[in-house]
């Protein structure tokens, strides 16, 4: 039998304690079959018995002051048990559950888990306890050496969850390893005010030798009026954010062909340019800067160790000096060392927009961010202007990323989920 205590700051008595491998004794017909209690004076008790076989099984013990709820999950073969404590003081509701995951358990069994979970996963507080005997899992380096343990790594991230602490257990011929778990879903993201003072800086750095976009705006003048337009720029930017309403005048785009090899009646040398409201692009460059920072801040893909690329203090030199050092170790230690290299051919132009929102909702971003990164990527539309002449507006079928601000973030999460796709680490080589 395994337990863990969950106590406030103001008492030692824990408020919650979580048993696995509980071996209580069955129940029959709402009644025990024992001639001892289970009960724990002012505690809940909620349980969720091993079906088929005698032993095992999960347990709950709630302090009797906490409206807590038990909720009802099909999920035969799961011992996972899960309740609900209502918030208090117009607080949001914990989720709170425990599990037990067996050793050899069957990968079938691991699905329902991970549907379970992602079920129930929308609670803005969750946490999660229990023995899940992966000893495998390298908790600071966030790997894993087998398949089973490496998918495990892939649901918390993918429901928002970060390990606080384990608990240690010391196996046969080995040092102590972490089996006994506790998960937390980590903060989201939460839109802040944009300060008039921020949209003053951002219109005093534009650059004058820009193009304008479709709606005629050009750059100089914003500039030239710094002072009179970051005020009610603000505004605009502010309820835009906060509703999740994008403009329709930022959703147009003058499509420009620039001449990049070979010949110049071959269309295909040809790379387009999309030129788009210089108000819009402002805005871009405040959500991005945002999310960028949120993911970079311990919240998402840009915080993960083997990102180099589009990360501040990172660059070439600082991903070769870290292969090189693990290359070398790994030959030091007489083992092979295999190498893929990866082009993504007109990667921009392919990013799949559901993927995109899919991503950045499992990282953390608030309703309205997401709201508004939808809203900007649905209904755009573009026109052609060469020497002058432009052609009618049409929608545009596929909205290539390439020449909007949002490459770096398409760049971080392609690369993490291609890297989880071919688990391209040195370590599992």
């Amino acid at each position: 039998m395994h337990a863990a205590w969950v106590t406030n700051r103001k008492s030692w008595r824990p408020w919650c304690n979580s048993i696995t491998m509980m071996w209580l004794p069955s129940q029959k017909h709402g009644g025990m079959t024992h001639s001892w209690s289970t009960a724990l004076d002012g505690y809940k008790l909620f349980r969720r018995d091993r079906k088929g076989r005698r032993g095992g099984g999960v347990a709950l013990y709630i302090k009797k002051n906490f409206d807590a709820l038990g909720i009802e999950i099909n999920a035969d073969g799961v011992e996972c048990l899960w309740v609900r404590i209502k918030g208090r003081a117009n607080k949001a509701d914990i989720l709170l559950g425990v599990c037990y995951h067996p050793p050899k358990q069957e990968e079938e069994v691991d699905n329902l888990f991970y549907k379970q979970l992602e079920n129930i996963s929308g609670s803005s507080a969750l946490v999660l306890v229990g023995d899940f005997n992966l000893p495998d899992i390298h908790w600071e380096l966030n790997t894993a050496e087998k398949r089973q343990s490496r998918k495990f790594l892939e649901c918390m991230d993918d429901n928002f969850l970060s390990q606080l602490f384990s608990l240690g257990r010391q196996l046969a011929y080995r040092t102590t390893v972490l089996l006994g778990l506790l998960m937390v879903t980590r903060n989201r993201m939460v839109p802040p005010i944009i300060q008039e003072e921020a949209v003053r800086e951002q219109l005093r750095c534009l650059d004058t030798h820009k193009s304008m976009g479709p709606d005629g705006i050009h750059p100089k003048v914003m500039r030239e009026l710094a002072d009179e337009l970051a005020k009610p720029l603000s505004i605009i930017y502010n309820q835009s954010w906060l509703t999740g309403e994008v403009p329709e005048d930022w959703k147009l785009a003058n499509v420009t062909p620039i001449h990049k090899k070979g010949g110049k009646e071959d269309p295909s040398n040809y790379r387009q340019v999309s030129l788009t409201s210089v108000p819009g692009k402002i805005m871009e460059q405040f959500i991005l800067s945002v999310i960028m920072q949120h993911l970079q801040d311990g919240q998402g893909p840009g915080s993960q160790e083997s990102q180099h690329g589009f990360r501040r203090g990172r660059s070439c030199l600082t991903n070769l000096i870290s292969f090189y050092d693990q290359v070398t170790c790994l030959v030091d230690a007489g083992r092979a060392v295999d190498i893929v290299y990866l082009d993504f051919s007109k990667a921009f132009d392919t990013v799949s927009h559901s993927t995109l929102l899919e991503k950045l909702a499992a990282w953390g971003l608030d309703r309205s961010t997401l709201c508004w990164v939808r809203n900007w990527l649905d209904g755009r539309a573009q026109r052609l202007m060469v020497n002058g002449a432009v052609s009618s507006w049409g929608q545009s079928p596929v909205v290539s990323l390439r020449d909007l601000c949002w490459g770096q973030l398409c760049s971080i999460f392609s690369l993490m989920t291609w890297m989880r796709v071919l688990t391209l680490s040195l370590v599992n080589l």
